[in-house]
């Protein structure tokens, strides 16, 4: 089953760059009508999440916040599509490729098809990472030194937040409490709390820090301008 999800959200990723890359200069405005497209059913994914996630069968305080990561960042992806603010694109950049691919690789979901959770997660993701590598391939979205610290900044940020958050709802949100997921991850291998919580943010900073820096061995003539 992960495969069979893995093949139609990542197919998924794939079509929506091939169709933007191919209309991006020779006919923009489907390309524009595209992302705008998206960016409206990414609007619905996120009523329809915080919807069900509020329903007295499924409320749970310890989890039904939106205040996972993910959640904050698929929140932000229709601003990507239907605004020219940059902070949005930059986290959904260092965010979506740095950190929500992990969800692609270790998924906590334990429910499948038969399930709504299930096409919550995928969707979910599939908005956050795919919005990300749609705005690398098809829009060239390239990391500034000023992009790099605003990230690392609302990061740090989240994750103080989170410290507090978390002991008040007795949750895990942003996997930085003295619990693990259900499922296998690369939170397994850190070490016991609250060191790997230390070690998990000197991770995230190595990934964006290396997200930006491999921008930088490309020819500075190749990379377009960004407002």
């Amino acid at each position: 089953m992960h495969a069979v999800s893995l093949l139609w959200t990542v197919g998924l990723i794939v079509g929506s760059c091939v169709l933007g890359r191919r209309w991006r200069d020779a006919r923009p405005d489907l390309e524009q009508r595209l992302a705008f497209g998206w960016g409206g059913f990414l609007i619905c994914v996120n009523l329809w999440s915080i919807v069900y996630w509020s329903l007295p069968g499924t409320f749970d305080v310890r989890e039904s916040l939106p205040l996972q990561l993910c959640d904050i960042a698929c929140l932000l992806a229709p601003l990507v599509y239907m605004t020219a603010w940059r902070w949005p694109r930059t986290l959904l950049y260092f965010w979506g490729i740095g950190l929500s691919t992990q969800a692609f690789l270790t998924p906590t979901l334990q429910e499948g098809p038969g399930h709504m959770k299930y096409y919550l997660f995928w969707l979910v993701h599939l908005g956050i990472v795919g919005t990300a590598i749609y705005e690398v391939v098809v829009r060239r979205y390239r990391p500034q030194l000023r992009d790099l610290l605003v990230a690392t900044a609302i990061s740090i940020g989240y994750l103080g937040a989170m410290l507090v958050v978390n002991p008040l709802t007795d949750g895990n949100y942003g996997y930085v409490a003295n619990t693990r997921p259900d499922r296998p991850t690369i939170i397994d291998k850190l070490g016991p709390w609250p060191g790997r919580v230390a070690i998990l943010t000197a991770i995230v900073l190595a990934i964006f820090t290396a997200l930006w820096g491999a921008w930088r061995l490309v020819p500075r003539k190749a990379e377009p301008s960004q407002a």
